[in-house]
């Protein structure tokens, strides 16, 4: 009988580990995305937008070590890159540039969210 309670404690255990992990993840990220998407390049000063995008880098470098530890390296790292480029573009004042690589990372975001979903793309 206390194989069974152990067995049943472990199992709900787990199960609300990955739902609370799941929705944790769907915060963090979907912050992220938004902020990625409200991103000013075009009405306003190259220096503002290069230091909210800083801004914005710091912000997930803060929370990447929670969101890494259930989602895929390649991904986070693309998601570096995306920044990366993002913010060479706005060191050079290359709005457009910049543009395309805004919503390449906002896309990498979304997808990201969706990897880490409730859904079959994230057990797969």
């Amino acid at each position: 009988m206390k194989i069974k309670i152990f067995a049943a404690v472990a199992i709900i255990t787990v199960i609300g580990a990955v739902v609370i992990n799941t929705v944790v993840l769907n915060k963090e990220i979907s912050s992220l995305a938004r902020a990625v998407s409200e991103l000013n390049i075009r009405g306003v000063t190259p220096e503002e937008s290069k230091a909210r995008a800083d801004a914005l880098f710091t912000e997930f470098k803060k929370k990447e070590p929670y969101i890494s530890i259930t989602v895929s390296h390649d991904d986070l790292t693309n998601i570096e890159d995306g920044f990366a480029e993002l913010i060479g573009y706005l060191s050079v004042e290359d709005k457009d540039g910049a543009e395309v690589t805004k919503y390449k990372l906002e896309n990498a975001l979304l997808h990201l969210r969706r990897l880490s979903g409730f859904n079959i793309d994230s057990i797969i």
